[in-house]
């Protein structure tokens, strides 16, 4: 008997002696995967006693293998995504739900993020993710060329298009590096949430884009391309050092290319906040589209709790300071932005007034509602600003012609989900 209970003591001693390892899928490119996969190794591993096996992909690789592992059960512990899979994901039995799963930890989490950023994350309470990471429109602009011609930063659109004719006269124009200024539904989706409306209601089952005020940010932001002539292609960035565009708009994640591109004009620019929408108080709305990358747990993880304390790890003010280091310093060109707004206050990698415009415009910066089938119905805001180009389909009937297409598609992904929004709302 004695006999029997040591070796059952030493088969728990050897069982508790055995190391986690969780399986991670990760979308970057591989030298930021690799990082990731060192600070782990370094850092969390030693600390934790848990291991880590990281799997770099691309984003389509990653959707593809996302899609067919819930189809099988088969999935890894936890992955990061792209802001648009996790509702989808999680609604179909496939995402912890981490705001009630880790309740206290992520409440506590939740408040160092910028606002807006659970928006993409979110459906009727639940949480299927985690922002990391995010990008969002920057401006850039010559600081040198508006002071040699008198001409002042613009903050309103209003005041965009007051300088757009003198810009023009003088052979230059305003241009976009990135999908910020074109006419895409990134950029709708500034215009309507300036003006006080929403591409998908907070219910996550309609959609608003028929609204009087949806209607009247669509028409804004057409009417620059119509109306103002503004370039519906992107700007090759050598326009912006030879002076041809001295104002673009991007992302801010081609900072680092703008900086290291031209080291001649490298005191000539600097940045700002994307243009607003004055409001009735008198105050400017600077809102414009955000994509958080979030991390998420699956529910077929044995090791939902170690998974949780990695993206804590990762999450957490230093380490993301220090990853954001590291990938400037090895990477030329990269750009890493955390979703933690704790970490702005440790960047030492940029000028102190570039990160203090950053990190004002990051609380301007908002992600979409992703309700059901409005991925899908990106396409259709994308095709009514087409028709407003090729066409000359007023704005308003053309948004209304969207409106209907993804009202369609929400309402039927309301008939397919229907069985998982009854058990939420039990």
């Amino acid at each position: 008997m004695k006999r029997c209970w040591v070796l059952c003591l030493l088969l728990l001693l050897t069982v508790s002696m055995q190391a986690v390892e969780l399986n991670m899928w990760f979308t970057r490119d591989n030298e930021v995967g690799q990082i990731i996969k060192n600070m782990t190794k370094e850092l969390f591993t030693p600390k934790t006693g848990i291991e880590v096996n990281i799997s770099v992909m691309t984003y389509d690789d990653l959707w593809s293998k996302a899609m067919l592992a819930l189809a099988s059960g088969d999935t890894p512990d936890l992955a990061s995504f792209g802001s648009e899979w996790p509702v989808e994901f999680g609604l179909r039995g496939g995402l912890v739900d981490l705001r009630t799963e880790f309740k206290d930890e992520f409440k506590t989490m939740e408040k160092k993020l910028y606002p807006g950023q659970m928006r993409s994350l979110e459906f009727m309470g639940t949480a299927f993710g985690l922002p990391i990471e995010f990008g969002f429109g920057l401006c850039f602009y010559r600081k040198d060329i508006f002071a040699d011609n008198g001409w002042s930063y613009p903050k309103t659109w209003e005041e965009v298009k007051n300088m757009l004719p003198k810009m023009q006269a003088k052979k230059m124009n305003i241009g976009c590096i990135s999908q910020y200024l074109l006419p895409e539904w990134q950029t709708a989706l500034g215009f309507i949430w300036q003006n006080g409306g929403v591409y998908i209601n907070d219910d996550g089952i309609s959609c608003g884009l028929n609204s009087p005020q949806a209607q009247k940010g669509f028409k804004e932001m057409m009417e620059l391309f119509t109306v103002y002539k503004l370039p519906q292609e992107v700007t090759p960035i050598n326009a912006f050092a030879n002076g041809e565009y001295p104002f673009v708009i991007g992302g801010n994640w081609n900072y680092s290319s703008v900086d290291l591109s031209f080291p001649a004009i490298r005191n000539k620019w600097t940045v700002g906040l994307y243009p607003g929408t004055k409001q009735s108080d008198g105050k400017i709305n600077h809102a414009v589209y955000n994509g958080p990358l979030p991390f998420g747990i699956f529910k077929n993880s044995k090791y939902k709790k170690e998974s949780w304390e990695f993206i804590k790890w990762f999450f957490h003010d230093e380490i993301q300071a220090e990853f954001g280091r590291r990938v400037i310093k090895q990477m030329p060109g990269a750009f890493f932005f955390s979703a933690n707004s704790e970490v702005a206050k440790k960047i030492d990698y940029f000028p102190k007034e570039h990160i203090q415009v950053m990190y004002e415009q990051s609380y301007h910066s908002m992600a979409p509602r992703y309700g059901l089938g409005s991925v899908v119905g990106y396409r259709f805001v994308r095709d009514a600003a087409m028709t407003v180009l090729l066409k000359g389909t007023k704005p308003e009937e053309a948004l209304l012609g969207a409106y209907k297409q993804v009202d369609a598609e929400m309402k039927r992904k309301v008939v397919e989900f229907d069985r998982y929004i009854k058990k939420m709302k039990k």
